[in-house]
This record gives C-alpha cells, sequence and structure tokens, in this order.
C-alpha cells in the first residue's frame, strides 16, 4: 500500500505528492482554501471555485501556476490519476481520490456529509486507502439536527431585533459565513456583511451561487434593523465592542465543548453548526467507504481507538517531530489547542 506521512501537510512519498501543505512546494493538492490548507506553492492542482478564492487569498500577484479539475473529472499524471469529489465544506473543496499502483486512496480534507445550502453535497467515494479529517472524533460531538440549530438562530435574531438590539453572528468568511447568510436570507432578514466576508461572497456570486435575496456590505451608520455577520476575530474589536445594543451569536462546532461557555464568555449566544462531520458521519463515511485502512489526522488519537473498537484497522497520523520552523509551528498550535479549540477549525 501507499506510504502516507504528515510533514506540515499530507504528504504520499511514494508518488512525491502533497496534499494542503502549509509551506511552500514546487507542487501541491489543495482540497479547500482555508488558510490552514494552504500556502504560497509554486504550482496547485484544485477545483476551479478553490483556484479562485485561492488566488483572492493567497496569491494576488497570480504568481503560481494553476491547474484546475471538475468534479469527477479524471486526468492521469503518469505515475497516478487523481480525481476530484464533493467535500460539503465551502464551496469548491474537494475529497481527492488518488489511484496509483492498483489502490484506491482517498484524502476527503476538510468535508460535512450533511447538506450543506452554500456548497455542494459531500459524497462517500469508495477506496481502499481512507485519509479523513477527525476534528470531531469524539462521540461527545453529536450535532442536533440541522433544523432544529437553524430554528435556534432565527429564535435568538428575532428577540434581538424585537428588543431593538443588533444582532452580531459570528462566521468564518469563507464557507460558514455564506451558510449563515444564505440561512438568514431564506427568512427575509437585512444582512449586511464585515468587508472579509462580503468579498468572499461576492466571489461566490461571481461563480454562479444564487443567494435568496439581497444584502449590503457592512456601514458603521447602518446597522439599525440589520443582521451583521463578521468573522469570529471581530467580537474583540472596535467593530463590534462599539455597537452599544448588540447580541453577539457564535457559529461554532466547538459549541458542545465542555469549556464553550467559558471560552466564549464574551457572546450571548453559541450555537452548534459546523462546517465539519461530526462523530456519527466520520463513523459512516469509514463504514460506506469500505476502506480496508483508515488513517486519521487533525483530530484526536482517539478516534482511531473508537474505530478499532468498531472493527476498522485505523491509525492515527501523528505529525513527525521534525525540526526548524515546522516544529515550532506544531508546539504553537498544539500549545495552542490544549487551551482552547481554534475557531480556525470549526
Amino acid at each position: 500500500m501507499l506510504r502516507v506521512e504528515y510533514r506540515d501537510g499530507l504528504y504520499l512519498p511514494d508518488l512525491d505528492l502533497w496534499f494542503d501543505a502549509q509551506e511552500g512546494r514546487e507542487r501541491c493538492v489543495i482540497s479547500h482554501a482555508h488558510s490552514d490548507h494552504t500556502a504560497e506553492h509554486r504550482a496547485i492542482i484544485s477545483t476551479p471555485e478553490t483556484a479562485r478564492i485561492f488566488r483572492h487569498r493567497v496569491d494576488r500577484n497570480n504568481e503560481a501556476t494553476v491547474e484546475t479539475l471538475r468534479y469527477g473529472e479524471r486526468r492521469d499524471y503518469g505515475r497516478f490519476a487523481l480525481t476530484f469529489y464533493p467535500a460539503g465544506h465551502c464551496l469548491g473543496s474537494a475529497q481527492v481520490l488518488v489511484e496509483a499502483d492498483g489502490e484506491r486512496l482517498v484524502y476527503t480534507g476538510d468535508f460535512k456529509l450533511r447538506p450543506n445550502v452554500a456548497a455542494e453535497t459531500a459524497v462517500v467515494i469508495p477506496c481502499d486507502t481512507l485519509v479523513m479529517e477527525s476534528t470531531f472524533g469524539d462521540p461527545h460531538y453529536r450535532f442536533p439536527p440541522d433544523v432544529a440549530t437553524f430554528d435556534r438562530l432565527y429564535a435568538a435574531v428575532d428577540r434581538a431585533l424585537s428588543d431593538d438590539r443588533v444582532p452580531v453572528v459570528l462566521a468564518y468568511a469563507l464557507g460558514k459565513s455564506q451558510e449563515a447568510l444564505e440561512l438568514l436570507l431564506r427568512r427575509d432578514y437585512r444582512v449586511t456583511l464585515h468587508g472579509s466576508n462580503w468579498n468572499v461572497t461576492e466571489i461566490y456570486r461571481e461563480l454562479g451561487v444564487e443567494f435568496s435575496g439581497p444584502y449590503e456590505k457592512y456601514e458603521r451608520t447602518m446597522l439599525r434593523g440589520r443582521v451583521l455577520i463578521a468573522p469570529p476575530g471581530c467580537r474583540k474589536q472596535p467593530m463590534v465592542l462599539n455597537i452599544e445594543r448588540r447580541y453577539v451569536i457564535m457559529l461554532t462546532g466547538w459549541a458542545l465543548h465542555k469549556s464553550a461557555p467559558y471560552m466564549y464568555k464574551d457572546v450571548d449566544l453559541i450555537l452548534p453548526l459546523s462546517d465539519h462531520a461530526d462523530f456519527d458521519d466520520l463513523v459512516r463515511a469509514a463504514r460506506e467507504s469500505g476502506a480496508q485502512r483508515i488513517i486519521t489526522m487533525h483530530g484526536e488519537p482517539k478516534f482511531a481507538v473508537h474505530l478499532r473498537e468498531l472493527g476498522f484497522n485505523a491509525e492515527h497520523l501523528a505529525h513527525h517531530p521534525g525540526s526548524g520552523k515546522g516544529a515550532a509551528k506544531r508546539k504553537r498550535v498544539k500549545k495552542a489547542a490544549t487551551a482552547v479549540p481554534q475557531s480556525l477549525f470549526d
């Protein structure tokens, strides 16, 4: 079977093939354009949507060589072939099927099996080896039905508006903010977007995503009667703090963490809306893939233990010790993750 390593990104040494490397490489497959999955590479392979967002967020000078594959398009690279499938995480996010030496290996990247109102619906891909991101690989993380979370969001927004307060919905600029925007527009709320959320949303529209109503770019003097969507980091910035009558809602899968009230003590409501698979969907993906070998990453090692207890051949891909800059980065991330989960991975 193909060797699988982690070196600040997924690496298949038998093919000299990188995925989501966090340091610049000669060529790298990018599953999606969130910052923890991208770097300034010389060349990338991605979906057209991810390529467009990569240009906006990482490669504004168009220095990287970009090769795109649409979902379901199989391309031969001599020693291997690649095919992308929807991951349901954000627009253009992809699971990657690698075919080499008679083996089918799938790298999920960040994925979500539940429907996403602003992205393509994920599929489970039959394979021999499944390398899966397992951020919420703990039985504690079983998200409630989406409709229940949506109803809680609507009720909170209604209460805030009726009390002449400004609802502030905190959602990551790429992916979750577009999901939140579409949910709010379906209920005819007037929505205004922080500049970074606005910029990505306009790219969504450029790429053909049609939202259910109009929305506006943030203007400080035009908040009354509107819902403001802003990145999570804004909750400690003047833009939000200067809103005297605000009601702050955080959208994150970490809402189910036992320490969530302390992690997000400066918000009024935490709702478990995530763009990742929860524990049950992770197990479902493992089972329906039919994989003979499962490798987990970007989550706790105990998820691989859970899978072994269920009869799967599973192992956790630990970060290699390494040295220098990469090792220092891993040490910082590990220390931060020990204190609180990072909203970057919500």
